[in-house]
């Protein structure tokens, strides 16, 4: 990310040298804000010709301005035209699918948040009525937003499960119940948007990339610790597309069943509900209704005892898991994300006390491990991040062609 990117290919295929080309002066610009049209042929080393073919074609589309002129090269010599992305010229709609709430959120080319709405999730988890949900909310979130239909490039819906993120195709969502659902052409069918999917805590991690903790950093562990456990693994700047299953390594020798079908998983003792099953196993005052992680939380804050136990054991649990990936893959971050996240130096410290015991000392000596900043918008972030990356710019484009 932000650095010049330099393409060595050998092709007979026109087509695909301009592909390649458009995708690299607009990932350049994105990066760099503003150039002229000398500046990315320098850059780019191609031909002022290809440079300004390309950058024709954009203003003709709306996706690139003249945004004045820059400095001359020599006194009294011509000042250039400067070149940006149009913020205006595109839009993207994002939608993070929880199992209790939905948030849908439309962002300009630049990524800048115009507007959000977020809802309790159907109760109903069946396909129809989600995919039902979500396509009124990308209608009520247009009307909100005053955003001319026709200029939302693409939609991206970030969901908990095996997602494969090449076809948006949910292969399990142990939340849901779902099994073999393509979520992302039945969104595109709903909608009339073209239409990307990937796994939730993937695209969490792209959200941090791009907005969070993981700016500049190369190797990260992204954890998300909601209703279940997930995990991302960021490698050299670029998500790790593997499925991680953090979640679901063997923590304890207690018969606790784990929604995978398997005992003494993290998830079965670390997650949010995990601490909800354990709260209300344990409290005599939840006549009321069910007691939440949240309002666990809220009690551990005013020092009750028994949540404050509660958490403790469940950070405890975490820090031991992300040891043991600490220790294989050896990362310059860890980043912990999700509702249960937010309970923050509650949970914080019993994961650090835990971790640092049971991490190599010259693995802990260089690892940061610390609460994302993004909290309850990390997905959709990350979800209008995808759309932008594969639709706008390129990136998984370019990632998969000859880059030096």
């Amino acid at each position: 990310m932000g650095e010049d990117r330099i393409i060595s290919i050998t092709t007979g295929d026109p087509e695909l040298i301009r592909n390649i080309n458009q995708a690299l002066i607009l990932d350049l610009l994105r990066n760099k804000g503003s150039l002229s049209r000398a500046q990315i042929s320098r850059r780019l080393k191609l031909s002022k010709t290809t440079v300004s073919r390309v950058i024709n074609d954009f203003i003709d589309k709306n996706l690139i301005i003249e945004v004045g002129q820059g400095n001359a090269k020599e006194k009294g010599g011509r000042k250039p035209v400067m070149l940006s992305i149009n913020p205006s010229g595109r839009f993207v709609v994002g939608i993070d699918l929880g199992t209790t709430n939905t948030v849908a959120a439309i962002a300009n080319l630049k990524g800048e948040l115009i507007d959000k709405i977020r809802v309790p999730t159907n109760r109903n988890h069946s396909v129809d009525t989600i995919v039902s949900q979500v396509a009124d909310l990308v209608e009520q979130l247009i009307v909100k937003a005053k955003v001319d239909r026709e200029l939302i490039e693409g939609l991206g819906i970030a969901e908990a499960g095996v997602v494969e993120n090449k076809t948006g195709f949910i292969d399990f969502s142990p939340n849901f119940n779902w099994e073999n659902v393509n979520i992302a052409k039945l969104l595109e069918e709903k909608t009339g948007v073209k239409t990307l999917a990937d796994n939730c805590t993937r695209t969490m991690a792209i959200g941090e990339i791009f907005h969070g903790n993981g700016q500049g950093v190369k190797n990260i562990l992204f954890i998300n610790i909601g209703y279940g456990i997930g995990s991302a693994l960021i490698i050299n700047g670029k998500v790790y597309n593997n499925h991680s299953e953090f979640g679901h390594i063997p923590i304890t020798n207690e018969k606790i069943r784990c929604s995978c079908g398997k005992n003494g998983c993290l998830e079965a003792v670390a997650s949010g509900n995990a601490i909800e099953r354990k709260a209300n196993q344990m409290y005599k005052d939840n006549d009321n209704g069910w007691i939440t992680a949240k309002a666990v939380a809220e009690r551990a804050h005013k020092g009750d005892e028994l949540a404050l136990r509660i958490f403790n054991e469940t950070g405890g649990y975490l820090g031991k898991g992300i040891s043991i990936v600490a220790n294989v893959f050896n990362p310059d971050k860890i980043i912990l994300g999700g509702g249960v996240s937010l309970a923050g130096d509650i949970l914080l410290k019993p994961v650090l006390e835990s971790f640092n015991q049971y991490t190599m000392e010259t693995i802990k000596s260089t690892t940061n491990l610390e609460i994302s900043p993004l909290g309850m918008d990390a997905g959709v972030y990350g979800a209008l991040t995808m759309v932008l990356n594969r639709m706008i710019f390129y990136t998984s484009f370019l990632n998969t062609h000859a880059i030096n």
